[in-house]
């Protein structure tokens, strides 16, 4: 059987249910590929099941995933993701890839960063539209579309959720000058007025760890302190509508005016 795990945000996250799987399983693996997992929590758990645990990356989950996974056919194989197992598409497409080739599978959820996006940016959850990435760029792929979805969602009154692309080669994920950069960018190709003055944006680091922050603020005063504030985390946006009388409540706690 295939054990998908998810691990939550922190390194402490781990449920007991899933500790008890990685005992019993015959070999566990760990993807290092869809989203950072800090190799102490590794370590951590490697100690506390007393199992080595593999790495695996890139070419073991996308060319190479029906023999990392041919395995859990005769054997107990435990998969441990990132946040919960089936927010990456990659892993969606990996329990296919099971059901086609026959293997038994169970997935143990865990926090994710959309359900900490929704709860700790202040805004209701049920006013939230479709989510979207913010892509790295290359020389020959500039998508813009995040800002159509956005466009999208503001046009029936919902809030945006986007998150920033993670680069497994080098792992790490986007900043938040690029994050900027490439919104401006969307917004002078598109001309949707969305990214200017007066948009309040809300930017939200290391969600569900100790060094968590966020800030809410017009995005067009995000500034060195911010930068730097945020330099080194794991990131994700919301780009409000209108505000109800709750969320405005909610969201002051993190409201910073601008201090050049």
């Amino acid at each position: 059987m295939l054990f998908l795990i998810g691990l939550g945000l922190d390194t402490n996250d781990i449920s007991v249910k899933a500790l008890d799987m990685i005992r019993n399983a015959d070999s566990v693996m760990f993807d290092s590929y869809t989203n950072i997992i800090p190799m102490d929590y590794i370590a951590l758990i490697e100690k506390e099941a007393g199992k080595k645990i593999i790495e695996l990356r890139r070419a073991d989950l996308e060319d190479n995933i029906v023999s990392t996974i041919s395995q859990a056919k005769e054997k107990n194989v435990a998969m441990l993701v990132s946040g919960d197992p089936m927010i990456a598409t990659t892993h969606s497409i990996i329990i296919n890839k099971a059901i086609e080739l026959g293997i038994a599978y169970t997935i143990v959820h865990s926090s994710s960063i959309l359900s900490a996006g929704f709860g700790e940016s202040g805004l209701s959850p049920y006013r939230f539209g479709q989510t979207t990435t913010i892509p790295f760029w290359s020389e020959n792929y500039k998508p813009v579309s995040f800002l159509d979805t956005v466009k999208k969602n503001l046009d029936i009154g919902a809030h945006t959720l986007l998150l920033l692309d993670y680069d497994g080669m080098e792992r790490k994920g986007m900043d938040l000058k690029m994050a900027i950069t490439l919104l401006e960018e969307a917004e002078r190709q598109r001309g949707y007025g969305i990214v200017k003055k007066g948009r309040k944006i809300i930017v939200m680091g290391n969600l569900g760890k100790r060094d968590q922050a966020i800030i809410f603020k017009d995005i067009s005063e995000i500034n060195l302190e911010d930068l730097n504030e945020f330099s080194g985390k794991i990131l994700t946006l919301a780009i409000p509508s209108k505000l109800s009388f709750a969320e405005e409540e909610s969201a002051s706690r993190f409201l910073r005016e601008n201090n050049p």
